[in-house]
């Protein structure tokens, strides 16, 4: 039987009905008498509740010991029924919410509940009976048919209030099991909602063929025609790569009714923009790492003539584990293949991506190649080394006007520790002309790999031993709510089990 927390308040409350009762209803009542019988079934609760934390005793003992106290509370409940009325008292409607809350949190069979309802019966008759002998207005009620039919009636009324609390413990089990039943898309079971947005739902789902647990993206139903090809351009363009730096597309399909889902692997971490945002800044030798990690997926994304579109930190997400830092590459939602026409999915002037994370190009509404990806990183690179981005503080027509034509502060500037060698290649990614840019990811990991910044797998441990606290759920797609924090699971992630883990930093 679960805690019944609200039982302490009912205590505390009967203690006013009891003086009220003493002082003006019933004042030949033994004050002494009543009050010690509430005072003792206060502390019954908390104690009750104490030993069902403890471990120290086995569960069914537990068990046990709450049954009786249900059968302790009833008769302390029944010792103010003998000086307020005996067999006519009202005081046993005090039991009605104890019958309507003891079906639903005791996990007992029916006939076990009927059995603990008759113990309550026969421990308030048994009570009523004994004070026969010290009270006689109680043992004249005994013969009284009036007193005895009323006494009768109120525990029938009692036992149906009993009865509906069982089912209602039957009714809400049921629904239970027709939601969870309910809750399936195709051959997936979906277990926990972990945003929504104005597009599509992602959930933790478990895949009843893999025998796993997987991230769920479902479109909204009745999606119009350039959500949906956006949706399977997503599937598509991670069904081409295969880089362990990238998110894995395990599924794509459409349920029996027309819902859209795609299936990708589950990651438990956290994104880079959050993990900035509460811990501050990188060394430099970690957000070297993370970036050359980047660079290998979008390197092969690249080869394949995808285009991400949307690098940026809350994009990047990062697993810290005993192999050190693994970073994976998110959320292709807006990618696109740069060798196959297709048509355009927004009105044009229209910017693709994220404002202060995408390329001056793509902020004007043009359609960038993989130099606009470049420009990405750099700007993720630039935040995760100073914790601001490059132009903070501007927005519309200014943020327009300073990526277009300025350059930003070196990294240096705001992040003392940043060489000006690290310098020259974040702004060199920041270049407004894509010409000015590295010409590809492989010049940029090159350029990066020069820099000879080493991160350690310990040095990733000691990072995360400082931090020593439960991964938050990281951000989901832009078009997606931030549900509230909690040890997460993250939606696209993947699965360590099936890929071989990263190979372990070059020396």
């Amino acid at each position: 039987m679960g805690s019944l927390g609200w039982e302490r308040w009912a205590w505390c409350v009967g203690f006013v009905f009891d003086a009220f009762a003493l002082c003006v209803v019933w004042p030949e009542a033994s004050w002494p008498v009543v009050l010690l019988s509430r005072a003792l079934g206060v502390p019954l609760q908390p104690l009750v509740s104490w030993l069902a934390r403890t471990r120290r005793l086995p569960v069914p003992t537990v068990g046990y010991l709450t049954l009786l106290y249900t059968i302790v509370t009833v008769a302390l409940m029944a010792i103010p029924a003998i000086e307020f009325g005996g067999l006519t008292s009202p005081y046993v409607f005090s039991l009605v919410a104890f019958a309507m809350a003891a079906p639903l949190v005791a996990d007992l069979r029916r006939s076990r509940l009927f059995a603990l309802f008759a113990s309550w019966f026969v421990t308030w008759t048994a009570l009523l009976a004994a004070a026969s002998l010290t009270h006689p207005a109680v043992a004249r009620q005994w013969s009284d048919d009036p007193a005895l039919t009323l006494y009768l009636g109120q525990w029938l009324f009692l036992a149906l209030t009993y009865v509906a609390g069982m089912e209602a413990t039957r009714e809400i089990a049921t629904l239970r099991r027709e939601l969870r039943e309910a809750r399936r898309l195709a051959g997936y079971r979906l277990q926990a909602r972990l945003g929504a947005g104005g597009m599509n739902e992602v959930w933790l789902a478990w895949d009843d063929a893999r025998q796993r647990d997987v991230a769920l993206k479902i479109l909204h139903d009745r999606p119009s025609e350039a959500v949906a090809r956006r949706f399977e351009r997503e599937a598509e363009a991670l069904r081409a790569l295969s880089s362990p730096h990238t998110v894995r597309v395990l599924d794509f399909g459409a349920s029996d009714d027309g819902v859209r889902f795609l299936a990708m692997e589950r990651l438990v971490g956290i994104d880079l923009e959050r993990l900035v945002r509460e811990g501050g800044p990188m060394p430099p030798a970690r957000a070297v790492h993370l970036a050359r990690q980047a660079c290998s997926s979008l390197c092969e994304a690249h080869r394949a003539g995808i285009v991400h579109r949307d690098v940026k930190p809350s994009n990047l997400f990062l697993s810290m584990g005993d192999r050190g830092d693994h970073l994976t590459v998110i959320d292709f939602g807006i990618a696109r293949r740069v060798d196959a026409p297709e048509p355009r999915l927004t009105a044009i002037g229209d910017a693709i991506g994220t404002p202060h994370f995408i390329a001056p190009e793509s902020l004007l509404g043009d359609d960038s190649d993989a130099r606009g990806d470049l420009y990405g990183l750099g700007a993720t690179l630039y935040f995760l080394l100073t914790g601001t981005r490059p132009f903070e503080g501007l927005t519309g027509l200014a943020l327009v006007g300073a990526v277009s034509g300025s350059t930003p502060d070196p990294p240096s500037s705001r992040a003392p520790g940043v060489s000006a060698a690290l310098d020259a290649v974040v702004l060199r990614c920041l270049a407004a002309a894509p010409a000015d840019r590295f010409p590809d990811m492989a010049a940029l990991d090159a350029a990066l790999a020069a820099l000879d910044l080493r991160w350690t797998r310990d040095d990733a441990a000691a990072c995360r031993a400082r931090s020593d606290r439960p991964s938050p759920l990281p951000g989901l797609h832009d078009d997606l709510t931030r549900p509230e924090r909690r040890p997460s699971v993250r939606p696209g992630l993947r699965v360590a089990s099936d890929r071989p883990p990263p190979p372990p930093p070059k020396p």
